[in-house]
């Protein structure tokens, strides 16, 4: 075997072991990736899910306290700069919420929490609204108080205590407290009997 033969067969085994170091730095970076697009996306869920119901809040005011009927409603009015879509799905599309409707476990304290049977938690996401001419006895018509994700994915940060996105509530009127998650068992920092809010917590609050 000549020299030029034996140079050109190390090159292709030395170009072998790159591409193979290149793969396994490749799979172990994809972890870290996915957490880091994960993230982002939390973040801009509740930006959007926090900016819709604020302009609810400020339609509400302007509207006695009637509810928006749809997205465009508030964005054609100028109370939301534009439609939002929902991060977490391709679709983009959101869970409205109605008055009386999403009850689910929720943080005591927070506007529209009270003890429930065994000393659980219960929020609902109901509202005074102003009567339509077109309302029936019994039956709620027309605007939505809110919004919800329709991803049932688990999610990175804990959001009114809870950690799926599909029951992160965007609701008007509501206080968002958001945290990291923790693992269970009592911890410094970690929420205690009472529902303190742990540290590190932040509540976002509404203009």
């Amino acid at each position: 075997m000549s020299r030029r033969s034996r140079a050109a067969g190390y090159s292709l085994v030395a170009l072998m072991a790159a591409v193979a170091i290149m793969m396994v730095l490749l799979a172990a970076a994809m972890p870290a990736w996915r957490y880091v697009m994960r993230n982002d996306a939390e973040e801009e869920l509740i930006f959007r899910g926090g900016s819709i119901a604020d302009a609810i809040v400020r339609y509400q005011r302007r509207n006695g306290n009637a509810l928006p009927p749809s997205l465009e409603v508030l964005v054609q009015q100028r109370f939301l700069r534009k439609a939002y879509k929902d991060p977490m799905t391709k679709q983009g599309r959101w869970r409205f919420l109605r008055p009386g409707d999403a009850v689910l476990p929720g943080v005591l304290g927070l506007p529209g929490t009270a003890a429930g049977p065994g000393g659980g938690v219960t929020t609902t996401t109901t509202t005074t609204t102003r009567p339509s001419a077109f309302s029936q006895p019994g039956r709620t018509m027309g605007g939505f108080q809110g919004v919800a994700s329709t991803s049932t994915e688990k999610s990175l940060r804990v959001f009114n205590g809870r950690t799926r996105y599909s029951e992160w509530l965007f609701v008007a009127g509501q206080p968002r407290v958001i945290g990291r998650a923790t693992t269970p068992g009592p911890r410094p920092g970690t929420a205690q009997p009472g529902g303190t809010r742990p540290s590190g917590s932040s509540v976002v609050t509404r203009p």
